[in-house]
């Protein structure tokens, strides 16, 4: 606590301390104690850290602007894809006491009680002269410090991902205060981070990007491959679960093959385990590495607000299932063909025969796609479309549109990566999109020369038609894909063991 009070008050400045006055707006103050841990689970440091009470800020006199970008999991996955490819140098940094770098703006005013247990000369109270933490705008005032640092070492920010910087031969991936550099050049590397530090900002290089947000990066430099593991995570899922009794064997896949209803007449979850918080961890694992229990942690997640017994349930055996896989994670493992693949696939009112027919949200399709670039998965999602669908194609037809939307600025933004470390116009120019669709129907809607509607699609042609006219302007190939091979199903429905298997090696590597 006085370390943290010493760095504020002496080596930040971050306020002076002043007489209060009748006419002042006092926020309190209060402590934080955290436990820092490793990816894997073990304990880093422990953490006191002096905050202001944010939740009493009035906006239009504490405060105006609170929002901050931080960055997608999709454009940290596709730089590691490209560092293993391409054999690039990367190192991770850490920014000191981040938010307190930044400047209150102007015309900002605030004033704070001061630390309990640490007060002197009486009734005086802190004037901010930097954002410190707990202040709403103090995330956003730090990355706005931290782009116009970045912007005048030459970085130029991305339109495709705010937090994304890139200049000439290095790319700078911004979360907050954790900072991932990657370069053809170690020295160009250490040469930007000198240079934020002669500028006075406290930054501290960790070594290589071995771990990035609770993920281990494990990084194989002669097979070219890069491992994604959250074991630390998963062990936490399993125990909250209460699994770790030998009692509970692990399972082959995540969901029942049926769809998860709503429920309505069930019984209320028992409450052996905080519902929300377990669906809370297995959204981040699911997010980050686990694409294999994406579909399953979905379905239970739409039912925090009223969990019942059966929902509990299909939360252990996903537990189960990650109790056998303890150890497993996303393997990256680029190919040496420059392409982008996208799966996009659609379950056609799953929910329909299995909830009340008389509730439209089971008539609702669902929409599931994986984007792969040179071979690796870097994108996916599993969610219920907001339209009811009326056949078959439909649904799939609209899976095909919302897959798109996120397909065509990663093929941009890989297009700014190889560009970024020197490779040649004529190899971007080379790179291969194609969307790999199951549905006939939807295949054949998409590619239509001239591109046109037809009498039965003119219902959602004007949502879900868009992306037809980048299909020949970006040399898109629709392409047939046989069911078995289709990875998106892994995203919209629950599979038996063998085609589970099968897929879940094509996308994963195991």
């Amino acid at each position: 606590m006085e370390e943290e009070l010493t760095t504020l008050e002496h080596d930040l400045a971050a306020w002076d301390l002043v007489p209060r006055e009748p006419w002042m707006h006092v926020l309190p103050s209060t402590w934080a104690f955290h436990i820092k841990r490793f990816p894997n689970g073990l304990v880093k440091k422990f953490k006191a850290r002096f905050c202001v009470r944010g939740d009493c800020q009035k906006e239009g006199i504490d405060f105006w602007e609170t929002w901050p970008p931080v960055v997608q999991w999709s454009t940290v996955r596709l730089m590691m894809t490209l560092a293993a490819k391409l054999d690039l140098c990367s190192a991770q940094a850490d920014i000191t006491a981040a938010f307190v770098h930044a400047d209150l703006e102007p015309g900002e005013q605030i004033f704070v009680r001061q630390p309990a247990g640490f007060q002197r000369d009486g009734d005086h109270v802190l004037s901010l002269k930097r954002t410190v933490y707990g202040l709403r705008q103090a995330p956003r005032s730090f990355f706005r410090y931290l782009s116009r640092s970045l912007t005048l070492h030459g970085l130029v920010q991305s339109d495709l991902d705010p937090c994304l910087f890139i200049g000439k031969h290095i790319i700078v991936v911004v979360y907050i205060d954790d900072l991932l550099f990657y370069s053809k050049s170690m020295d160009t590397i250490d040469s930007l981070i000198s240079a934020l530090h002669d500028e006075g900002i406290w930054i501290r290089k960790e070594g290589s990007a071995e771990g990035f947000l609770g993920v281990d990066v494990t990084r194989d430099t002669s097979s070219r491959r890069i491992t994604l593991t959250q074991t630390g995570l998963t062990q936490r899922i399993v125990e909250a679960l209460g699994l770790c009794s030998h009692s509970f064997t692990a399972l082959s896949t995540p969901p029942e093959s049926a769809p998860l209803p709503k429920d309505s007449e069930g019984d209320l979850a028992s409450g052996a385990f905080n519902y929300a918080a377990v669906v809370g961890m297995l959204l981040y694992l699911s997010g980050h590495s686990r694409p294999d229990i994406a579909f399953a942690v979905h379905q239970c997640a739409r039912y925090t607000f009223r969990p019942t017994r059966k929902h509990e349930l299909a939360l252990i055996r996903i537990g189960r299932y990650l109790k056998g896989t303890m150890d497993k994670g996303l393997i990256l493992s680029p190919s040496d063909e420059a392409r982008i693949d996208c799966f996009p696939d659609a379950d056609f009112a799953g929910l329909y025969g299995h909830e009340d027919s008389q509730d439209p949200h089971c008539a609702r399709s669902r929409t599931g796609f994986v984007i792969l670039a040179f071979g690796c998965p870097v994108l996916w999602k599993s969610r219920l479309q907001t339209e009811i669908a009326l056949s078959t194609m439909e649904a799939e037809y609209v899976a095909l549109s919302t897959a798109c939307k996120d397909l065509f600025p990663i093929v941009d933004m890989a297009k700014s990566f190889c560009l970024a470390i020197g490779l040649s116009c004529e190899s971007v120019a080379q790179l291969h999109i194609k969307i790999h669709e199951d549905n006939v129907g939807a295949l054949t809607l998409a590619g239509l020369e001239p591109r046109r509607m037809t009498p039965r699609s003119k219902h959602y042609a004007i949502k879900y038609h868009w992306f037809c006219e980048h299909v020949a302007a970006r040399r898109v190939q629709l392409v047939k894909v046989e069911t078995h091979n289709q990875l998106g199903d892994l995203f919209t429905k629950g599979l038996p063991f063998p085609a589970f298997s099968h897929l879940r090696s094509m996308l994963m590597g195991w």
